[in-house]
């Protein structure tokens, strides 16, 4: 039975990439109950031209809620050094979501162009929380080439909220246009132009996937201890606490604060904690 990976959904239909002839545009059989999605391996009955029915998935290696994509093997969240103004606490969010799915990504500050010095410091802040981070710019092309370096041979996926310039990113990556939406003066956002994931191929063995904006998930539903679970770098002091209840807030002989307190968790970085911990101790 030949087999291939989903590269593109769209109005229930399903486009499977077989590694040559190009892709084959496949329904799903009626009988499958799991969700397909982009980057998924799938294993297909060929019922004309280009034309197949997809009789099962193949086991993930990994995949994403938000966005929903499957099998990647790295993951850059974009975001914009300006216009909109970066926040530490929604790349926070971002970042958790990433971690969640036991996918550790790297960030993206685009439009340094607009605010070098902006971006620069983003990045500088992330790569002591433990991440890849790097400054570029898709209207000038800065960055681009060093970006495109570290996409050999993987298959990357491009995720970030709407209006940071992503589709723009992307265009300069892979030399062709993609459909490019301004950002509203009013509200400060893009007007979404990416409707669906979709995989491009950049050259033999990379390729990169063009995500919808990207949405932090809701972690109300953890439990407190959890959350430093998905934070790196608060992560390795928490497990050396004197209790191991310990919230990491008031507790005596608390290793977080203790590291905190020393400069080795950044202060933004902990306030991200304490607001999440507070909106679960609040649903309480």
């Amino acid at each position: 039975m030949p087999r291939g990976r989903v590269i593109k959904n769209y109005n229930g239909y399903y486009y499977v990439d077989p590694g040559s002839g190009g892709a084959v545009e496949c329904r799903r059989r009626g009988k499958m109950k799991e969700k397909i999605l982009v980057g998924d391996m799938v294993e297909f009955t060929a019922t004309g031209a280009q034309k197949g029915v997809i009789e099962k998935t193949e086991p993930r290696k990994n995949s994403l809620r938000r966005p929903a994509v499957a099998n990647i093997d790295a993951m850059f969240i974009v975001m914009a050094a300006a216009a909109p103004d970066p926040s530490r606490f929604l790349i926070d969010q971002m970042l958790m979501t990433c971690e969640y799915d036991g996918i550790h990504p790297s960030l993206c500050f685009n439009k340094c162009d607009l605010d070098k010095p902006l971006a620069e410091e983003y990045a500088a802040f992330y790569r002591r929380c433990g991440y890849a981070a790097y400054p570029v710019s898709a209207c000038t092309g800065e960055g681009i080439d060093s970006l495109k370096a570290l996409l050999d041979g993987k298959v990357t996926a491009f995720a970030g909220p709407s209006g940071v310039g992503k589709s723009s990113l992307l265009m300069r990556i892979i030399g062709r246009e993609l459909a490019v939406g301004k950002v509203s003066d009013k509200i400060g956002r893009g007007r979404h132009t990416t409707r669906h994931s979709e995989i491009m191929k950049l050259r033999e063995h990379t390729y990169v996937i063009d995500t919808p904006g990207f949405s932090a998930l809701d972690f109300t539903h953890l439990k407190e201890k959890e959350i430093t679970s998905l934070m790196p770098d608060l992560a390795k002091y928490s497990g050396h606490c004197r209790f191991s209840s310990c919230l990491h807030r008031s507790e005596p002989d608390c290793s977080v604060k203790q590291a905190l307190a020393a400069g080795k968790i950044l202060r933004e970085r902990y306030d991200t904690y304490c607001k999440i911990e507070d909106s679960i101790a609040e649903r309480k």
